[in-house]
């Protein structure tokens, strides 16, 4: 059930009204600010009259804007409290309370001459309480003496018309109060100042495509650039066409990056604009080699350009760097940033040297493919294939008889792991040409039947593990993730990334005791999963494709 009151019922009623408002706050306030607040306090008591900002202007016949001003008029007396702006709402507070708020008293007399002469500049309408009072308090609070006052009034009125806001008003003069500008000679000379220098301004204003007068903030503006910062007005006018849709608010902020720089001159200005500009277009020209739109350049710049420039990396090297970046797959903005912090730690910075480090890598990635389809594997080269290569060659294998161990190696389940043990036994029994590795005594042939029949033996007992080992539930997933956090670990590695590795690193041994775990419920260990065989004459263990005990080695 819901109750109210009728309009009618209401209007029989009363509004209470503090006495305490009445004698310290009324007689002290403007009529429409008293208004305000009474008819305020009226829809508090009458909550059936729901009223927004809107009606309560129309009620009253005044501007939604006139009324937002007198509440929050209370509010610096703490009456009442603006608690949203959209919607405009406002909570009332006891008077009471309040009253050490209260309004500041100025003494009429001293203001006298004043606010005549207040009202004669501003002739469209009357002057009430509550503006006096701002004037007021702008006068006291910067010691601006009241015909300085008026003469700022005057500027204004000059410039914006009397129909202008006394808010306007009071901004300038709080302008010229914090620059000390408060007796009417100091005004007098800054307006003398800003008229002198009106020609200027305007050159500047028309430099940006601005279509609007000089104001007296524009003076302080360009009297801060020529006698604070040192630039030459010559300059600080070539500096306002070179912004594109400029105003002064960027203009200030781009003399004071000029200032930061030290460039001061227009050649120097010139410099660092084609230069800026220049890096700009380098990030944009890397996105595209990279295959990627960013909506921020300007973060692009700051973050990536600017830092690999530092390096001493020029365009065309760059470049080439997010080319090769796009073609291995890793064509974000932080991968081809590891890679350029990589070459810049081993000194591979100039075009040339960037150049050759990718035609090597090139090469060898393109022999890498050749052992891999040698051997019968069908993928792309990674950081492993590259590590073994390094190792064989260490053993001073060349190509062909690298290839030669990839053909024996095909068909084989492990084929890149067989091609390690077939290399090592070469290495071991001194055969480094392609003539000498037929040549072989009935004992190598011997030692070769024997050693592969245990391989195959070794190598069908690993793999009922491996199957034993993935019917357990979650252990398929750790399996998958330990072979493929191989190529991450090298990955960082190879690119310096240290946090990268550490992380990597971190999860690997996670995921092995979680391995190990799950394992022990099927009785096996992580050992069980590799082909191995024992030397039934010295009881030593090899696994296929690492090692064989010395016996097998020596014959």
């Amino acid at each position: 059930m819901t109750c109210s009151y009728s309009k009618e019922f209401s209007s029989s009623t009363f509004t209470d009204v503090e006495n305490v408002f009445i004698y310290e706050y009324l007689p002290l306030s403007t009529g429409d600010a008293v208004k305000v607040y009474l008819y305020g306090l009226f829809l508090c008591r009458n909550k059936d009259y729901d009223q927004s900002i809107d009606d309560i202007a129309k009620t009253l016949n005044m501007s939604v804007s006139d009324v937002k001003d007198c509440f929050k008029y209370w509010e610096e007396f703490g009456l009442v409290n603006v608690v949203s702006e959209e919607p405009f709402s406002v909570q009332y507070l006891p008077a009471k309370t309040a009253y050490s708020n209260k309004p500041r008293k100025y003494k009429a007399e001293k203001y006298t001459d004043f606010t005549k002469g207040l009202q004669a500049l501003i002739t469209g309408r009357m002057i009430g309480t509550t503006e006096y009072t701002e004037y007021f308090s702008v006068m006291e609070t910067f010691g601006i003496k009241p015909d300085a006052m008026l003469m700022i009034v005057k500027y204004c009125v000059d410039r914006k018309g009397a129909d202008i806001g006394y808010k306007y008003f009071t901004k300038v003069a709080t302008d010229f109060g914090t620059r000390g500008i408060i007796t009417a000679e100091k005004v007098e000379n800054e307006l003398s100042s800003y008229i002198f220098r009106t020609a200027e301004i305007d050159k500047l204003l028309k430099a940006m495509s601005l279509r609007r007068q000089a104001e007296i903030e524009d003076l302080t503006l360009l009297n801060k650039w020529t006698e604070e910062l040192g630039f030459d007005y010559e300059n600080v006018l070539f500096a306002a066409k070179s912004l594109k849709k400029g105003n002064m608010k960027k203009l200030d902020e781009f003399l004071l990056e000029l200032y930061s720089i030290k460039c001061f001159s227009k050649e120097e200005i010139s410099s660092y604009l084609n230069n800026k500009k220049s890096i700009y277009e380098l990030a944009i020209k890397i996105n595209k080699t990279l295959g990627i739109y960013t909506e921020g350049i300007d973060a692009v710049v700051e973050t990536y350009t600017k830092k690999w420039l530092s390096y001493g990396f020029t365009e065309n090297a760059l470049l080439l760097i997010a080319s090769y970046s796009f073609k291995s797959g890793k064509n974000q903005l932080a991968d081809m940033d590891e890679l350029v912090d990589y070459m810049h730690t081993r000194g591979f910075i100039d075009l040339s040297s960037v150049d050759d480090y990718f035609r090597k890598l090139s090469e060898t990635d393109e022999f890498i493919k050749k052992v891999l389809l040698s051997a019968g594997v069908n993928r792309r080269p990674n950081a492993w294939d590259r590590e073994n290569l390094s190792t064989w060659k260490s053993w001073n294998f060349t190509e062909d008889m690298v290839l030669e161990a990839a053909k024996l190696s095909a068909g084989k389940s492990s084929p890149i792991a067989y091609m390690n043990g077939i290399l090592s036994n070469w290495k071991n029994n001194g055969v480094f040409t392609t003539e000498s590795i037929g040549v072989k005594d009935d004992s190598q042939e011997n030692y070769n039947r024997e050693y592969e029949k245990r391989r195959e033996a070794a190598v069908a007992k690993a793999q009922a593990n491996l199957d034993k080992a993935l019917s357990v539930d979650g252990y398929e997933t750790i399996y998958r993730r330990l072979n493929s956090i191989e190529k991450d670990l090298a990955f960082a590695e190879i690119n310096g990334n240290a946090e990268a590795l550490n992380n990597f690193e971190k999860e690997k041994q996670t995921l092995i005791e979680k391995q190990k775990a799950l394992l022990a419920t099927v009785n096996l260990t992580v050992e069980d999963l590799s082909p191995k065989f024992k030397c039934e004459k010295c009881k030593d263990t090899g696994y296929v494709g690492t090692k064989r005990c010395d016996c097998f080695d020596k014959k």
